[in-house]
């Protein structure tokens, strides 16, 4: 019987759950009338009853210790429909069957079972043939759990994290070595996707990166610089769903404006420079969101922005890329 038991499982549509392990045998009867008497016998013997609840549920136990100390058996499994009872009858293959009461019909569930103490009985007597699950642990008549899917649609989004210019020391630097450059921090956005099909969307958002700073000095003469840029994103999105978690990329053009103010000392002279830039250029990022509910979502997401455009007053140019990880929420709009 060992090499038929993975079969016999097979055929009695016996399925694993997640659920606890059952501490010991349990039958659980389904869609009885509510308040009717449900008995459980073990080969020839009643060991069990108890009566169906409200929703026509009936939970007992089965002991198989009580016969021969066992832990397991391979059993057929029959119903006996009486007026205002049923009766669930499980036997060991070769054992006698308990005795059929006048006025029952019994109805054999078709298979033979591998019955062992982390499996519960889940038998429906609701339709015209009673039908049986053999699931390892416990069993909840809950309603199915169902996984949030990544939506279409209008999603709204809002987040923060850390931004970093690549080249902006480097520029503003030069060739004096006693520089010092402060080009990173806390970066802010927001934003509104439209999601067209589940795999394909756009997107429109704004980052404000932190205000990056770089100073130096020579003998001569000593130097701050400082920039104040504003990112504004427009992007196509492919995304890649998998329950309610969407993997994305995004690959567009990003419009910025800039600021860069220069102050220098020479001796007991200061003298201030400024140039503002605006333009567009390239952008990507990638990144994941995770829904934990039906309208709001989790993200995370990295990217990469180039700035690149010559002063609006004729002098100055500003040619560097900004990094970005951001993190936040979102927020679906509608149905």
């Amino acid at each position: 019987m060992n090499a038929w038991r993975p079969l016999i499982a097979a055929a009695a549509l016996s399925v694993t759950l997640g659920a606890r392990t059952a501490a010991a045998q349990t039958v659980m009867v389904r869609n009885a009338p509510p308040g009717e008497a449900i008995e459980v016998a073990l080969d020839a013997t009643n060991v069990a009853a108890g009566t169906a609840d409200a929703g026509g549920v009936a939970t007992l136990p089965l002991d198989l210790t009580a016969h021969g100390n066992k832990t397991e058996i391979d059993a057929n499994v029959f119903v006996d429909t009486c007026d205002k009872r049923h009766r669930i009858v499980v036997v060991e293959r070769g054992q006698p069957i308990a005795a059929q009461d006048p006025g029952c019909e019994r109805r054999e569930i078709s298979g033979l079972y591998w019955v062992r103490h982390v499996n519960t009985l889940v038998i429906d007597v609701g339709g015209a043939n009673p039908t049986l699950m053999l699931v390892k642990g416990e069993y909840s008549t809950g309603p199915a759990h169902t996984w949030t899917t990544s939506p279409t649609g209008l999603v709204v989004f809002g987040g923060a994290g850390l931004a970093k210019f690549r080249d902006l020391a480097f520029a503003a630097c030069g060739n004096v070595t006693a520089c010092t450059s402060n080009d990173s921090g806390v970066a802010y956005t927001a934003g509104a996707t439209y999601w067209i099909t589940k795999f394909l969307g756009v997107e429109g958002s704004y980052i404000r990166p932190p205000k990056p700073s770089v100073s130096g000095n020579t003998d001569t003469f000593a130097f701050n610089n400082s920039l104040d840029a504003h990112l504004f994103i427009a992007a196509g999105k492919i995304g890649i769903p998998a329950g309610p978690v969407r993997f994305y990329g995004s690959i567009g053009t990003n419009y910025h404006r800039a600021t860069s103010v220069t102050s220098e000392t020479i001796g007991a002279t200061t003298q201030t420079f400024q140039f503002k830039t605006n333009g567009w250029s390239w952008m990507w990022a990638g990144g994941g969101e995770v829904w934990v509910g039906s309208s709001f979502a989790l993200y995370g997401e990295l990217g990469f922005a180039r700035l690149r455009a010559s002063s609006v007053e004729g002098t100055g140019v500003l040619d560097d890329h900004v990094r970005f990880m951001l993190f936040g929420g979102k927020v679906r709009i509608g149905l």
